[in-house]
């Protein structure tokens, strides 16, 4: 169905030195909001966006409506051109995009291209943020290069664009991301989820036979940065090396936490989804690792983390 993308190491690397503006599309979700506070955190020049809601950190910007070459200087301001733009804004949620279909599609996919075709035209290197659901689930442990198959709308979605960008934006860079953790017990994510459901005494239910790669998102972030700094090209998967079942990674979780917790598995039938996720999304990114000289951080310190954060929280 789906051809695989080359990767390729592009030349000419800008440091955090040069200062480089970047424009995060989608700084109010969880990568995104990470990617800016930490290139900010560095001294880069760095404008946010948000779809919808106020904030007066990040300017309005609608995936679905807007255009890049009509509002740049307006988002931008005093940061200047963006020399790149990363792309963390989609329609996520699986039965959103199945149920919502030509909504989703005019996000995930019409106005992602739009927005890749105008950051080109602008002069801009496009970071596209796709994922381990553009594959099927049945294999897993798949490498940057695989052909792929996804399995419902929101993963056909993702291999539209990869397919997109293969034929007209050769050398762009992709960051393949699976299942992306936190270690802040304030923001929203698996780990705080499941903290939350425990103190108020529900179970933690976990799809059956669910296997990923869990990933710090502070590394997606610091990856971001390399890709920026080093102007990758291609696809990389950008996923910890290590992976478990998520009825595992709970008991892990738990174990460490020094609590115990009631861990029920249902099938995707039980959880009444309306389109199904594959199993098996776990990614090979030593290709990454070893291109980047990269570390990824794995979960026993993730959660170590979470708890002398949880420690800390009135």
């Amino acid at each position: 169905m789906a051809h695989p993308l080359q990767t390729t190491r592009l030349d000419g690397a800008a440091g955090a030195e040069g200062l480089p503006p970047v424009l995060i599309v989608g700084a109010s979700g969880f990568v995104g909001g990470h990617t800016l506070r930490h290139l900010r955190g560095l001294g880069w020049r760095v404008v946010g966006t948000r779809s919808r809601g106020s904030g007066p950190d990040l300017r309005a910007f609608d995936l679905a409506r807007d255009r890049l070459r009509h509002m740049v200087d307006d988002l931008m301001g005093d940061a200047g051109r963006p020399a790149h733009v990363v792309i963390c804004a989609a329609m996520a949620q699986p039965d959103l995009c199945f149920r919502e279909r030509d909504l989703s599609y005019q996000v995930n996919v019409v106005g992602t291209i739009r927005l890749i075709e105008d950051a080109v035209a602008l002069g801009a290197r496009p970071l596209y943020m796709t994922s381990g659901f553009a594959y099927d689930g049945l294999a897993g442990y798949y490498a940057d290069d695989e052909p792929r198959w996804p399995i419902n709308e929101y993963g056909r979605h993702k291999v539209e664009v990869e397919e997109y960008c293969a034929v007209n934006q050769p050398g762009m860079l992709l960051y393949r991301l699976d299942k992306v953790m936190g270690d802040d017990p304030a923001e929203n994510h698996m780990f705080s989820e499941w903290y939350r459901w425990h103190l108020e005494g529900k179970p933690i239910i976990c799809i059956a036979d669910q296997l990923f790669s869990p990933t710090h998102v502070g590394d997606v972030a610091r990856a971001i940065r390399i890709g920026c700094e080093r102007n990758l090209g291609g696809v990389y998967n950008i996923a910890n090396p290590e992976f478990f079942t998520r009825e595992e990674l709970a008991r892990q979780f738990f174990r460490i936490l020094g609590k115990q917790a009631r861990i029920i598995c249902k099938t995707q039938e039980e959880l009444n989804f309306v389109d199904l996720r594959p199993e098996k999304t776990y990614l090979d990114s030593s290709r990454f690792q070893r291109d980047a000289g990269f570390r990824f951080t794995s979960v026993r310190e993730t959660i170590q983390t979470f708890i002398e954060n949880m420690k800390r929280t009135p």
